[in-house]
């Protein structure tokens, strides 16, 4: 329980083993073993929860309510974000993509624990799916491909779950990394602010929102992608790693 719980609040946190590590004052190795179910000493303990602002009960599994600066808030819906790379990426990709996915199913409301399947490939790979999947023969940035026909601002009710898993199947994308290198070379951004955007644009596609036209659609699906990066702190401004 306290293993997940940690590797919960790291992974929404958008840190690494390490990053984590230096965060609460334990080496790496010790870290890593904290997740791999090793039991914390208390002073360890006590500082998991003072950084990300948990109680110790709630990290022990003994309530289902977080604290937050002695204030009760909810839990958030634990989402399932499936990962998969066919291209080398640095470790930090993966937490960034699962924070910007749920910061996003955050800021749109989505209540229910979520099911989505991202896939990390490079312009020869998303070449392939898009024509594979939409008879499109050629590359792009980024494909999403949703389960439900929801209309913007529209969200998974109750009964939308796989009875197998208890989550909503939200759908897939497909991101090339080798286009969203390019693209921040291009916009004069760093890499995390191009895959971030990229990341969001999708999650909204899956939530119902397009931009099949230059007017009104369009400019809603804008706003909420900029509404949802700026809240993140990811602005164009950010400085971030070329070597995404």
């Amino acid at each position: 329980m306290f293993s997940e719980k940690i590797k919960q609040l790291r992974k929404e946190a958008g840190l690494t083993q390490a990053q984590a590590a230096e965060k609460v004052g334990l080496s790496a190795r010790g870290y890593q073993d904290l997740e791999l179910g090793a039991t914390p000493r208390g002073d360890t303990l006590v500082a998991i929860a003072d950084y990300y602002g948990v109680s110790i009960d709630w990290l022990m599994g003994r309530t289902a309510v977080r604290e937050v600066n002695g204030v009760a808030a909810p839990a958030q819906p634990e989402h399932q974000i499936i990962v998969e790379s066919e291209v080398e990426a640095l470790e930090t990709v993966e937490p960034l993509l699962r924070k910007v996915i749920s910061a996003a199913l955050e800021a749109e409301g989505v209540t229910l624990p979520c099911e989505i399947n991202v896939l990390l490939t490079d312009d020869a790979g998303i070449h392939q799916v898009n024509l594979d999947m939409r008879g499109v023969d050629r590359p792009t940035d980024v494909l999403s491909f949703p389960m439900f026909d929801l209309e913007p601002g529209e969200k998974p009710e109750a009964g939308d779950e796989d009875p197998a898993t208890g989550l909503v199947p939200l759908g897939d994308m497909c991101i090339s990394l080798e286009r969203a290198r390019a693209q921040a070379a291009e916009f004069g951004h760093s890499v995390e602010r191009e895959l971030s955007y990229l990341t969001v644009h999708s999650v909204l596609h899956l939530l119902g929102y397009d931009h099949v036209d230059e007017g009104p659609m369009k400019r809603q699906m804008r706003e909420r992608e900029e509404f949802i990066l700026d809240k993140l702190g990811i602005t164009r401004e950010t400085p971030g790693s070329p070597e995404i």
